[in-house]
């Protein structure tokens, strides 16, 4: 038979995803591309191997069949995927490096800027948000984050500690009052993300949130605090972010802040490699150097 490991690519995409064009964004190429390989691996297998519902696509017995063997394959190829990459020698190429808009704004920007001016052929690739992308599966080659995944092939470092506190306008403190420290935020307004990781918890420094109003959900922290600015409620927000926002104020200005620890993470097949090292020092040097604002802000 013809068929090759990167026809199975395309079948397990649109098993996990149930759609060709979710499965089209995960493996960036277009749904008619993914539409076409999973045809042609089919006519090659003989057999049908995903079958259309008014849901979506789901997996027929043949299908079934081979999607344990399938996902073991791609697993064999990420594995030798970072193990050539892992012994690359030189600073070059592309790293994919993952972490919130805070931290990429604060860190990541200026750490690549200088580490570029020694190094122009390095590329690097960086995927802001708030979801936890598969280092192992290669989303991505190094993250920032603040949950330490329990992962045993993965490398994490500690960098440090990011300061978190609630904000909100003058304006808004007046109409509502400032809430009291320990009594919960009841009867209050919160801006907060879409989804948060419960590891990273407790939120809104540990306050009770029973009858609180959520008034905005956004991933983005630079919006948030815009809308905290505008009166639309009380936001949580690392220190260094959010004492340099106009227009805003602590609500507890003299209540030590949260501190939650920054951990870079990357496996540890690619660990060695030249390019990976060098990002990854870049970004540590540039924690340290920020470390008081971080670990503190600046109000």
């Amino acid at each position: 038979m013809a068929w090759q490991w990167d026809d199975v690519r395309f079948f397990l995409a649109v098993a996990r995803a149930g759609s060709l064009s979710a499965a089209a964004r995960a493996l960036r190429v277009g749904h008619v591309t993914v539409g076409r390989r999973i045809a042609l691996l089919e006519k090659q297998l003989g057999v049908t191997l995903l079958t259309r519902t008014p849901d979506g696509f789901v997996t027929t017995p043949a299908g079934e069949a081979i999607l344990r063997q399938s996902a073991a394959m791609e697993s064999a190829a990420m594995d030798l995927e970072r193990i050539v990459a892992g012994h690359d020698a030189l600073v070059a190429g592309s790293v994919r490096v993952t972490t919130t808009e805070a931290l990429a704004s604060q860190l990541v920007v200026p750490a690549i800027a200088g580490l570029r001016e020694s190094n122009p052929e390095l590329r690097v690739d960086l995927i802001v948000g708030v979801r936890s992308l598969d280092i192992a599966r290669r989303e991505a080659d190094l993250a920032i984050r603040f949950v330490r995944p329990q992962a045993s092939d993965l490398v994490c470092r500690k960098m440090g500690e990011v300061a978190f506190s609630l904000y909100a306008s003058k304006h808004y403190l007046e109409s509502k009052g400032i809430p009291q420290p320990g009594q919960g935020l009841a009867g209050y307004d919160l801006i907060t993300f879409t989804a948060s990781p419960t590891a990273m918890s407790p939120f809104f420094m540990g306050e009770q949130l029973d009858s609180a109003r959520i008034a905005l959900r956004c991933d983005s922290p630079v919006i948030q605090l815009r809308a905290a600015a505008n009166k639309v409620g009380i936001v949580e927000a690392a220190c260094f972010l959010g004492d340099a926002a106009q227009d805003l104020v602590r609500v507890w200005p003299k209540r030590p802040p949260t501190r939650r620890v920054a951990w870079l993470i990357t496996h540890q097949d690619m660990r060695r490699a030249a390019r990976i090292k060098a990002v990854s020092g870049a970004i540590t040097e540039a924690f340290h150097r920020h470390r008081r604002v971080l670990e503190q802000g600046t109000g």
